[in-house]
Formats: structure tokens, C-alpha cells, sequence
């Protein structure tokens, strides 16, 4: 599920925010310092540095799809957050900022991902994929972050998206269809 999260924002970098991955890569890697030492062109990176269950969008709601005499009944969805840290490497610090602009420029538009970069599970979530960018309260202490790093801090963008998981299989369930009334007279 994590890797078709990965492609879809791939997808929407490429195609919202117009970028050549012939000129540009995009990476989802730790941004350690033999990794940055490694780059060799313009890089934006999106590293996952968090996942963990959305209690505020937590439901202990069931649900009934309703076929002819029969039922599905589903728990429902588990809604994750996985929060990126995206960077920009290049030679050049204003290079970094105006692309590192750029993604941000693009990623403020999108709330909701769009339908047409959903990749892989991402194309059948049962409700849309929401996105934060750079909310304080979802932001990890960047002197703690970057000093686990191997090299001073960087500018970058805290990014998270809520998607969601099927607790369980769905259930067959027998449905009610009729109802029946018997009557007895009491006494005479």
C-alpha cells in the first residue's frame, strides 16, 4: 500500500507540478549524508519519517450494502496519516528554494489528490485521500530530525496524507425481507 502511496505522488509531481524527471529526480530515501553526497542532479526527495492510525478520523461505524435477500456488512475504514519531510537538493541553495517553491506552489491546490495520479490501491479508497502541508502541529522538532541526519538542517516541506485501510474481510449477512404478524384471539 506505502509503495502505490509512492507512486501517486509521484504521479502528482510530475503532472502538476510539470516536472522532467529527465532533469529532475524524485526520490523517497533517508537523506543521509552518503545518500546526499550520491546525488548527481536536481533532486526533490520525499522521505516517510511516520505512520500512524488518524484518531480524529476514527469511526466505529459499520456498514450494509444490500443485494437482493443478502448483505455485506464492513467495519469502517482505518484512516492513516503518512507524513513526509520533502526536500530539494541541488548545488545551488536558490535553485533548492524556487523548486522546493514550486512543489509547494503545486501541493496547496490539492487538498484532495486529484483521481487522475492515483496509483496501484490508491485508485479504490473508499473515500478521498486528504493532504496537509506544512501544518505546525503535525511538524517533527526539525533540530531532533536533522541532527539524526549526519549534516546540518535543510529546508523542506511536512507533508501528510490520509488514506485508509479495510480493518477486516467484509461479512455475508442474511437479511430481514419480510415480516410476519400472527394473531391469536384470547378467550372466547
Amino acid at each position: 500500500m506505502i509503495q502505490d502511496v509512492d507512486a501517486t505522488l509521484k504521479e502528482l509531481l510530475v503532472q502538476k507540478a510539470s516536472l522532467d524527471t529527465t532533469a529532475i529526480d524524485i526520490k523517497f530515501e533517508m537523506p543521509n549524508k552518503e545518500w546526499a553526497a550520491a546525488v548527481t542532479k536536481p533532486t526533490i526527495n520525499l522521505f516517510l519519517y511516520d505512520v500512524r492510525e488518524n484518531h480524529e478520523l476514527r469511526s466505529n461505524e459499520r456498514m450494509l450494502t444490500r443485494t437482493n435477500n443478502t448483505g455485506v456488512e464492513s467495519r469502517a475504514p482505518v484512516r492513516v496519516d503518512l507524513s513526509y519531510l520533502i526536500t530539494v537538493w541541488t548545488t545551488d541553495v536558490s535553485d533548492e528554494h524556487q523548486l522546493l517553491g514550486q512543489v509547494l506552489a503545486m501541493l496547496v491546490q490539492f487538498p484532495v489528490l486529484p483521481p487522475d495520479v492515483l496509483k496501484g490501491a490508491m485508485q479504490t479508497q473508499p473515500v478521498p485521500l486528504r493532504a496537509w502541508i506544512a501544518q505546525p502541529e503535525r511538524l517533527p522538532n526539525p533540530w531532533e530530525f536533522w541532527g539524526h541526519m549526519d549534516h546540518g538542517m535543510k529546508a523542506g516541506l511536512n507533508f501528510v496524507l490520509t488514506t485508509s485501510l479495510e480493518p477486516d474481510t467484509p461479512t455475508d449477512v442474511q437479511l430481514v425481507t419480510q415480516t410476519v404478524l400472527n394473531l391469536n384471539r384470547i378467550g372466547t
